[in-house]
């Protein structure tokens, strides 16, 4: 007698049954996809803040390797500097030698002097 009640219950309202059952689905398959969303912004947080760890691993990287390099530059840059000093220092000294030794052939030996200002030069002496 009940399943019979049950039964015209369920002829007489089906519509009313049916709304509820799809209004029920709805919210179910609603819900469902507010996690899948709330799943999917989650990985992506989680993924975004890998990949700003990682720019900032490489980014302290390259810090350092151009760190080390301007350090290599300077020491090239001093190497140079000392370099260049030594040998100003060396033309000197031989600017000084030439000197010494042409006033020692100016006061001693004027004509290798002048063979030597004349093959040097290409020019002939007049006197």
């Amino acid at each position: 007698m009940l399943k019979k009640k049950i039964l015209q219950f369920s002829l007489k309202n089906w519509k009313v049954i049916a709304i509820v059952a799809l209004a029920a689905i709805v919210a179910l398959k609603t819900r469902y996809d507010y996690h899948l969303m709330e799943s999917a912004y989650t990985a992506m947080i989680e993924s975004n803040e890998a990949q700003i760890k990682g720019l900032k691993e490489i980014h302290k990287q390259e810090l350092e390797e151009k760190r080390i390099l301007m350090e290599n530059y300077m020491e090239s840059i001093a190497a140079i500097e000392e370099d260049y000093e030594a040998a100003l220092e060396m033309i000197d000294q031989i600017r000084e030698d030439k000197k010494g030794k042409y006033v020692n052939k100016f006061n001693q030996d004027r004509e290798q002097l002048i063979k030597d200002i004349e093959e040097t030069f290409g020019i002939q002496y007049v006197p």
